[in-house]
């Protein structure tokens, strides 16, 4: 998820669990409801619930928003992701991963509908590829790409895979580009001012 990251500033949303290594040389804020300190490459960490980040968090904004495993956990998706996008920055990234309901073996337990595996009590839903677009566009982002992580096999081996098969899979969006009249624009149509972090 890292490698999907832009710009300087990062949130990093449910971090506690899993901090990521592989931010360092950005500024990262952690966010989750537990606390870990404040650790490398992490240079402070917000201690809340999500459906309070706009309390928490004021006005700042950031260039990419970061949610591993954490839309599956969430009773009120739509109502987050629109929350979140009031603060990325234009031309900003969300960045999102969350187990795919059609993987191997999964979609087994739901043929099956086995509630032994994969049917975790913290679990709100399950998603699957597609409506996980649908859940970014009708939130306001603009998708951008699906990258699949693979399907994990014996002995803990993660076998490649394509996204719509993968049992985890991320989705990276932007927010609305807003056009700029300005000649000095990125590609896609972002300005150089729009792309640079506010607060």
């Amino acid at each position: 998820m890292a490698d999907s990251a832009v710009g300087d500033t990062v949130l990093d949303l449910g971090c506690v669990g899993a901090p990521n290594p592989y931010l360092r040389g950005k500024r990262v804020v952690g966010y989750d409801r537990q606390d870990m300190g404040v650790r490398p490459p992490y240079t402070e960490h917000i201690v809340g619930d999500v459906f309070e980040i706009d309390d928490r968090l004021a006005n700042q904004r950031f260039d990419t928003v970061i949610g591993g495993e954490v839309i599956e956990h969430v009773e009120r998706p739509f109502e987050l992701l629109q929350m979140l996008r009031r603060h990325i920055v234009p031309c900003g990234r969300l960045v999102l991963s969350t187990p795919n309901v059609l993987s191997f073996p999964m979609v087994l337990t739901e043929y099956a509908l086995l509630n032994r595996f994969y049917y975790t009590d913290e679990h709100v839903f399950a998603y699957s590829p597609r409506w996980v677009w649908r859940l970014l566009e009708r939130s306001g982002f603009a998708a951008v790409k699906m990258l699949g992580c693979g399907i994990c096999g014996p002995f803990a081996l993660w076998i490649p895979a394509p996204a719509c098969l993968s049992f985890q899979v991320i989705y990276v969006a932007t927010p609305p580009l807003r056009r700029s009249s300005s000649a000095a624009t990125r590609p896609g149509g972002c300005s150089r001012r729009a792309a640079r972090r506010t607060s």
